[in-house]
């Protein structure tokens, strides 16, 4: 079964308690730089205390109801212990909050003899709807990094990263912009493993794009407010007296389409992994969201396919987790550097319910890992090759062409690479067949015009990539040498046509877990209503529980089909989700 679109609903038995959502916002930042050569913790806590306060939100709601919490309780947990402890009363380390909103107030440099800790935020709120007591959490962890140690240390790497390397923004057919949700970006540069942004002068350079320059130092954060070309871009120069200038790019595509089109992109709670010359990872794990934003709708979460890969030369990439089910979010773990010295952690986002492929592929981070000089050696600029797409990675209606190109870099210099090798992504190659051992199993050499697929320059650094190579997604690989040692990497260009987008119409509640509800899909195409009779499309069903887990015994078989069905309040305890997947009848 080929799926060609999704639609989802969510159900809600209203006789149990409405879903909460609890955050903890903070004064200071959550990463605090020790210098133990001087003892001195910045930001330090006991001058300038940082004060956690939580939130709390109904679903759907962005009114703050804290102020209404039962009971609000705080919990520590250090980087070793694996026990939460309760915060009863004020002390010299602690201040609690007497308000309405009892907040916490960290006064000591509690990271002192820990690399992390972890506080959580326990609160009870009573619903009025049904008068039972509901129970949410929330966790913020502090981490310490420390800058410099005893002992010579070689000289670090200068790095820089953008937390958001493009976007995609959702237009009409018109190119009329709904929603800018998402098209913002932050650089940091990293000397080693330390965060050492504060030090250098950045300037915005704006091409097709408008929006707002912010964060400390200056221009380090751009947030798109509007755009004048289908393709935006902002090139970020930062300067330091001593130090090569660095340059990256944050680029900005329309994706243009029909009413209510859905726009999916990845998030994660780092732009980089830092490691000491301890090998210690800060922070020692990571996270990686995925959302979805239907036409001029409120972001929220989607539950699709992770698949996580690491990669030990900055290039190869080998698979080390994919999710079992659709999920919305994952925490991550990278390996122990004494047992694998890896150098990048790569994250792949694909379309909900179906197994990984490039078919079905989405969207793609890849976070570096960081590091300081070794001690006692000169620490050496790692070179990495860049694959990027300067007019953008999208084409539409399967027309026009984009163009791929490589960059080689070592530290924050550009260097000159040789023997340019392009592939394209190809599940039926492998090294001895339509491929080599530099592309490695599932991609297709392109050598010659007979297998080039249309797509020229591909013995140059730039590649000129028609519509007709890109079947819905494509992937290309580029091989570069560069003193004697292959690099590479990829990148990920989209044929953006009108799609079709499920939307699934009936009541979606029930009362005191009583009745049945009638839901009928209907499938529209740039606007307009098709399949009306329902003969286009086979229309499956499936059912999930609050915890996204599928109902595997429903209707006995697990599923349903039909444009049109019914679901009984017994299928759905508290909270469900019910899912229409079309396949090409």
């Amino acid at each position: 079964m080929t799926i060609v679109a999704t639609g989802s609903m969510s159900l809600v038995d209203l006789s149990d308690a409405r879903q909460l959502q609890a955050f903890i916002g903070s004064s200071q930042q959550r990463q605090v730089i020790y210098n133990p050569n001087g003892g001195a913790y910045s930001p330090n806590y006991a001058t300038t205390n940082n004060v956690l306060t939580p939130q709390l939100f109904i679903a759907g709601n962005n009114t703050d109801i804290a102020s209404q919490a039962k009971s609000i309780k705080w919990f520590y947990q250090t980087n070793s212990s694996g026990n939460y402890t309760e915060i009863t009363a004020s002390d010299t380390t602690y201040t609690l909050g007497t308000g309405s909103v009892k907040t916490l107030t960290i006064k000591s440099n509690v990271l002192a003899s820990n690399n992390s800790m972890t506080y959580m935020a326990e609160i009870v709120y009573t619903d009025p709807g049904t008068g039972f007591d509901v129970t949410t959490k929330a966790e913020y962890e502090i981490i310490k990094v420390t800058n410099g140690s005893n002992g010579t240390n070689g000289t670090n790497a200068i790095m820089a990263v953008l937390s958001n390397e493009s976007a995609n923004v959702p237009a009409d057919a018109n190119g009329t912009v709904s929603s800018y949700g998402g098209a913002a970006t932050t650089i940091s540069i990293f000397n080693g493993a330390t965060d050492d942004t504060a030090n250098w002068t950045i300037t915005q350079a704006l091409s097709g794009i408008s929006g707002t320059a912010s964060g400390t130092p200056s221009n380090r954060t751009f947030t798109t407010t509007g755009m004048s070309a289908d393709v935006g871009s902002v090139t970020f120069t930062a300067t330091r007296s001593g130090y090569a200038t660095i340059t990256k790019v944050f680029t900005v595509n329309k994706t243009k389409g029909g009413a209510n089109a859905t726009s999916y992109w990845l998030s994660q709670s780092v732009s980089a992994i830092q490691m000491n010359i301890s090998k210690v990872y800060t922070p020692s794990s990571i996270t990686f969201t995925a959302f979805a934003q239907t036409g001029a709708g409120t972001p929220s979460a989607y539950a699709g396919k992770f698949v996580i890969a690491e990669s030990t030369d900055g290039s190869t990439f080998t698979d080390k987790y994919t999710s079992a089910s659709n999920e919305s979010s994952k925490a991550y773990t990278p390996t122990a550097q004494a047992t694998s010295a890896i150098k990048a952690v790569r994250v792949r986002l694909y379309q909900a319910g179906v197994t990984p492929s490039a078919t079905n592929f989405i969207d793609e981070q890849i976070i570096p890992i960081v590091a300081d000089g070794q001690t006692g050696q000169a620490g050496a600029d790692a070179v990495t090759a860049v694959v990027w797409t300067p007019e953008g990675n999208v084409v539409r209606n399967s027309t026009g062409t984009v163009k791929a190109h490589v960059d080689v870099y070592k530290g924050a210099n550009q260097v000159t690479g040789t023997a340019f090798k392009w592939y394209y992504q190809d599940p039926s190659a492998t090294t001895s067949s339509g491929g080599d051992s530099d592309g490695g199993n599932g991609w297709r050499l392109m050598k010659d015009a007979a297998t080039a697929n249309g797509v020229t320059g591909y013995a140059t650094d730039t590649i000129t990539i028609p519509a007709s190579a890109i079947p819905s997604v494509e992937s290309f690989k580029c091989v570069v040498t560069y003193g004697s040692v292959k690099y590479s990497d990829v990148c990920t260009v989209t044929d953006v046509s009108d799609p079709y987008v499920v939307t699934i119409v009936g009541t979606n509640t029930f009362k005191n877990g009583q009745g049945t509800v009638t839901l009928t899909a209907k499938v529209f195409q740039a606007g307009v209503e098709v399949d009306a009779a329902g003969t286009m499309f086979t229309y499956s069903w499936s059912l999930y529980d609050a915890n996204g887990v599928k109902n595997t015994t429903w209707n006995t078989t697990g599923s349903k089909t039909g444009k049109t069905i019914t679901v009984a309040a017994s299928d759905v305890n508290a909270r469900g989700n019910v899912v229409c997947d079309l396949d090409k009848a």
